[in-house]
């Protein structure tokens, strides 16, 4: 079996993407030489946010490990490893001489009384599945590991609820699977507000007119000034400031406004002003992976653009989580091709079959998500770049 290697965002305590987890499947089939090949092609998202490399611990002993390190850029990378490592002295010691050299290293925890024995000489960052921290590991003990120095890192974090556990405990790093998951606790958006989203999706979807979509705008002034903002914060650069939405289109271009009024959904207009948004950077880099990887797709009857069409496909598959509606509501509601209905309601298809395996809910899942990818015949190369380049994209789409 290849070995894919699957990207995700770590968030802070604010919901903000803070780093990258990089894993791979199946983990038993990786070796360093795996991953150096790998590593050069992730400077350009190293360069956005620090890389979360997990390595083993016998890798600390091999010269080229530190050649691995260089090509990440040691300043940009945290190594991961296993329970254990601190028990065995030359280990412990290379980790050390890491600690020594300024490069972030963590050690995963599965029996808190290891605790007891570590030092931030050797780590300074420590990972506990959330589910063992709440339930296995003792407060005080939580309590002391950050007092002392140590940066705590949560993984499984399943569950909106979880998340806020975390964060009160003092997590500084989480993992990001909840955000695809509707928030049971959270009051639902007024009726109102979902019927205005859905008209502006039905014209999106139907490439209307220009005219019929501003007045949409109009009505709406504060869409308008969402637009505004999610256009200036990645797409023409400081040379070419948006002012209005006549200017927004003609700057760029009908296709690429139809981009941005697509994301434009997810950018929380009836909320809080300024807080991080991590449901549209993910329907971004679904958007742009989907896209990038329908290259090695075949022909689709009854799509004339299948890249246009996966980007919509990885787009919309987060409006159920958005609009707190069941899928097959939401498409009710929406004049959609029938591969991406099919895609999005039922994951059959080419696309469906792709949107399934770029949709990471955790380890669980990398084993089909392997399987998919392998059947649809797309290259790990190909895998690892189209997620490097939309989680690069999606990175810098911000409404702060």
């Amino acid at each position: 079996m290849q070995a894919y290697h699957f990207i995700s965002p770590l968030l802070a305590p604010n919901q903000a993407w803070a780093a990258f987890d990089w894993q791979t499947f199946p983990a038993t089939t990786v070796d360093l030489a795996t991953l150096a090949s790998a590593a050069d092609l992730c400077p350009p998202l190293a360069k956005q946010l620090p890389l979360w490399v997990s390595c083993r611990s016998e890798w600390l002993i091999r010269p080229e490990f530190r050649e691995f390190i260089k090509k990440l850029g040691r300043d940009q990378v945290i190594l991961a490893f296993p329970a254990g490592t601190s028990e065995i002295k030359a280990q412990d010691s290379a980790c050390q001489q890491l600690r020594k050299d300024g490069i972030h290293v963590a050690l995963a925890i599965e029996d808190s009384s290891v605790l007891k024995h570590l030092t931030v000489t050797s780590f300074d960052h420590l990972l506990f599945n959330v589910d063992h921290a709440r339930n296995a590991v003792p407060l005080i003990d939580l309590i002391n590991a950050h007092q002392y120095g140590y940066q705590l890192v949560a993984s499984g974090v399943a569950t909106h609820e979880q998340f806020d556990w975390a964060v009160a405990k003092r997590f500084s790093l989480l993992s990001s699977e909840f955000i695809a998951t509707v928030d049971a606790r959270a009051p639902i958006d007024a009726d109102t507000t979902r019927l205005k989203l859905l008209k502006l999706l039905s014209l999106v979807v139907q490439d209307a007119d220009t005219r019929e979509i501003e007045e949409i705008f109009r009505q709406e002034p504060k869409l308008s000034y969402n637009l505004l903002r999610l256009v200036n914060s990645v797409a023409v650069g400081p040379k070419t400031p948006i002012t209005g939405f006549n200017q927004a289109i003609t700057v760029l271009g009908r296709r690429q406004l139809q981009r941005w009024l697509q994301l434009l959904i997810y950018a929380n207009q009836f909320g809080q002003a300024g807080q991080p948004n991590p449901l549209l950077q993910l329907a971004a880099a679904r958007g742009k992976m989907m896209e990038t990887l329908a290259s090695d797709l075949g022909p689709i009857p009854g799509i004339d653009d299948i890249g246009e069409a996966a980007f919509m496909t990885g787009i919309f598959s987060l409006l159920d989580t958005l609009l707190h509606l069941p899928m097959s509501d939401v498409l009710a509601a929406l004049p959609l091709a029938a591969p991406i209905a099919e895609a999005l309601g039922k994951h059959t298809g080419q696309l469906g079959t792709l949107l399934g395996a770029i949709t990471d809910k955790g380890s669980d899942t990398r084993e089909q998500a392997t399987d998919a990818l392998a059947r649809l015949n797309i290259d790990p190369a190909l895998h690892l770049t189209a997620q490097i380049s939309a989680y690069t994209w999606a990175s810098r789409i911000t409404l702060e």
